[in-house]
């Protein structure tokens, strides 16, 4: 959309659209991959371990710096929250506070179910300091299913 026609759709002044840009050009672009650690191993009742891997675009910034809040008292950095739970049962499984700059390799484990069964888990990142941020991180949430194969015993 060209200047113009911004300007006129929207009604606001020059600065107005200033301050929209600054904090739509501030707001994070973050990737998020994932795996699980030994997925062929896991068992009923064991520990899993879920490595989550964070890439920030800074498109072309060196440092991330305090998030635009103009209103807030003092500077204020993002705080980011990594979340797994199940949906259906409405229970948290981890959470792990996360500073993330550039790029950050995350691991949290958490124990698997006492028994084998399939599971749907829902992992989120969320941020403490946009208003809907999670919103926007959770339309990419990751959504992992997996067997926990029961123990064999050998005789």
């Amino acid at each position: 959309m060209e200047d113009d026609e911004r300007r006129e759709l929207l009604q606001m002044s020059d600065l107005q659209l200033v301050d929209i840009a600054k904090f739509c050009n501030r707001f994070p672009n973050i990737d998020l991959s994932y795996e699980l650690i030994d997925s062929e191993n896991m068992r009923a009742g064991e520990h899993v371990t879920l490595q989550v891997t964070l890439e920030r675009d800074l498109e072309g910034k060196t440092e991330v710096g305090p998030v635009d809040a103009p209103r807030y008292p003092k500077a204020k950095d993002e705080g980011w929250w990594l979340v797994v739970g199940d949906t259906k049962s409405n229970q948290l499984l981890a959470i792990k506070r996360v500073s993330l700059q550039r790029k950050a390799k995350v691991k949290l484990e958490f124990a698997a179910p006492t028994e084998a069964a399939e599971k749907t888990y829902t992992s989120y990142f969320m941020c403490d300091s946009y208003l809907a941020a999670e919103k926007t991180v959770a339309e990419s949430k990751l959504i992992f299913v997996y067997f926990f194969h029961e123990p064999t015993v050998d005789h």
